[in-house]
């Protein structure tokens, strides 16, 4: 296995786990009278100075092309913040539970996308591992709601436009720049879109609580100027068809999150989903392992 395999995974499955661990600052955010708009708003805005800070510290060229800005624009209103719209929009259709589940089809749509559009191989260990991994995530997150079309069409979409996010990273000028630098200028898109949109609503709170604002700050840099920042890293080094699926991961962290810093209880059927999930992420680790191996003992 390569440098640039290791790290790929490395970056991919960290994110997983952070993006997993996000959702419970989330939950205690709602609590103190936050929303899904005023929180997306906010993850975004809130991260802006702290990557600019970081930037600026690493002496990173801020200046940016026409053509990275038309990507950065494209992937963030019609990609990237659509995602989160369709997900929060879809709960109170379906439940979070099977709008949990359905956004989850993300990988498959994204090694099908990258099969369709960029003719990506689509082999069958990999396809295995989607299959087995979204089994798993159903059964971790359950139904939980009702069967509503409007719901269920929101959460399936929102799994197309998350796979568009990440091939549009892959196979855009993106891939070339900085990726901290590439996430500075989506979180100030993301923010900005999500103000305009709220215009004719006013659904975003201003005045939130301190220990509210505390938990978002918390959540915005855990999420944006981080786990964002190393999915890119991933993306690049290992296709955004790979990251996708170690990105399963994710259910597995925000599972252990909720039992450790919730209190919530573990039954069986999740532990089992998870242990589904985990073996699913390993098949193509042990795979690429097992194919590096062997190619090194053709060499000799």
């Amino acid at each position: 296995m390569n440098n640039d395999l290791k790290k790929g995974i490395f970056y991919s499955v960290s994110s997983a786990l952070v993006f997993g661990i996000t959702p419970v600052l989330a939950s205690l955010t709602f609590q103190l009278g936050s929303n899904a708009l005023t929180l997306t708003f906010y993850r975004n805005g809130m991260a802006v100075p702290v990557l600019l800070i970081i930037l600026l510290i690493r002496k990173v060229d801020l200046r940016i092309k026409p053509k990275e800005l038309l990507a950065l624009t494209v992937i963030s209103v019609v990609f990237s913040a659509t995602t989160t719209f369709l997900v929060y929009a879809a709960y109170p259709y379906i439940g979070v539970g099977l709008a949990t589940t359905l956004h989850f089809l993300y990988p498959v749509f994204t090694v099908f996308l990258g099969w369709l559009l960029f003719r990506k191989k689509m082999d069958r260990v990999k396809v295995f591992a989607l299959l087995l991994a979204t089994a798993g995530v159903a059964m971790a997150t359950g139904e939980g709601g009702t069967f509503a079309l409007q719901g269920i069409l929101m959460a399936v979409i929102s799994a197309v436009t998350y796979a568009g996010y990440m091939l549009g990273i892959e196979h855009s000028v993106i891939a070339r720049m900085d990726s901290m630098k590439s996430m500075f200028y989506m979180c100030i898109i993301n923010a900005i879109a999500v103000a305009v949109i709220d215009l004719p609503t006013g659904s975003v709170i201003y005045g939130l609580q301190p220990l509210a604002l505390f938990y978002t700050f918390v959540l915005a840099v855990a999420n944006s100027a981080v786990a964002y920042v190393i999915l890119i890293k991933g993306i690049k080094l290992i296709g955004a068809g790979n990251a996708a699926i170690f990105s399963m991961l994710e259910p597995v962290s925000g599972v252990a999150a909720g039992v450790v810093f919730l209190g919530e209880k573990l039954p069986l059927m999740k532990f089992v989903s998870c242990a589904m999930i985990l073996c699913a992420v390993m098949i193509p680790i042990l795979r690429d392992r097992n194919s590096s191996g062997n190619e090194e003992i053709k060499d000799e």
